[in-house]
């Protein structure tokens, strides 16, 4: 009720500062740092009443999932081609790493571009200047597994159960809601995969996640994560 009520006034702030912007830019005055502050807030704003809205759907069981037949590797080139410069403002280098002929994948586009965004934006947050990140896919049976690759200093073993908790942060990350993981497992689960993440502290972390391939027959397998292959 809350994420509903603060949407009105943010999107009627947003709605001013563009025009101002745009009055500004007209004028050949340019924006001013206010208004570029503000346009900074409003999004923050807009993005965590999204997540708060994403969280209470998916407790609820009401998220809505479009499960459609599509490539299992053009939303993960897409998102990681748009984070590019986001990664190289942070001076790391992020490179995309697939295998040949990776099957389609009944999924949502825009659902699987908002995981590996979080999953991409998560590892930049706490990687280290002149730090790698790898973002992949290769064919694991009747499923898809990606993975989000980072060699940051990686997450203490007590740690790792509560990694995808609701408001879970680690101790060296002062902001965000830690609403971004639970949310990506709510979505990867909501489309038929799993998720998990495997880190050795001083060398970085790998979250793993698969999706059924499109057509394929029964569940995927139950193995343990322990069983799933690592990177």
């Amino acid at each position: 009720m809350v994420a509903h009520d603060l949407r009105n006034p943010v999107n009627v702030i947003r709605l001013a500062t563009d025009r101002l912007q745009s009055d500004a830019e007209e004028s050949e005055r340019g924006a001013s740092r206010p208004l570029q502050s503000i346009m900074r807030a409003t999004d923050r704003m807009s993005h965590l009443i999204q997540d708060l809205l994403d969280v209470s759907q998916i407790e609820a069981g009401q998220l809505r999932i479009d499960h459609t037949r599509m490539s299992g590797t053009a939303f993960l080139a897409e998102t990681v081609e748009s984070l590019r410069a986001l990664a190289k403002s942070a001076a790391l280098e992020i490179t995309l790493e697939l295998d040949r002929d990776i099957p389609e994948i009944c999924g949502d586009h825009e659902r699987l571009c908002q995981v590996i965004e979080n999953l991409i934006g998560n590892a930049v947050k706490f990687t280290s200047e002149g730090g790698r990140i790898a973002v992949g896919a290769r064919r694991h049976g009747e499923a898809v597994l990606y993975y989000v690759a980072d060699t940051w200093c990686g997450i203490p073993p007590e740690s790792l159960p509560h990694v995808f908790d609701r408001f879970w942060q680690a101790k060296t990350d002062g902001h965000g809601a830690g609403l971004g993981l639970p949310i990506v497992r709510g979505l990867v689960e909501a489309l038929g995969g799993r998720i998990w993440v495997e880190s050795t502290p001083g060398l970085g972390s790998t979250f793993f996640f698969t999706i059924p391939i499109a057509g394929a027959r029964g569940e995927e397998s139950e193995r343990s994560d322990e069983q799933m292959p690592n990177r």
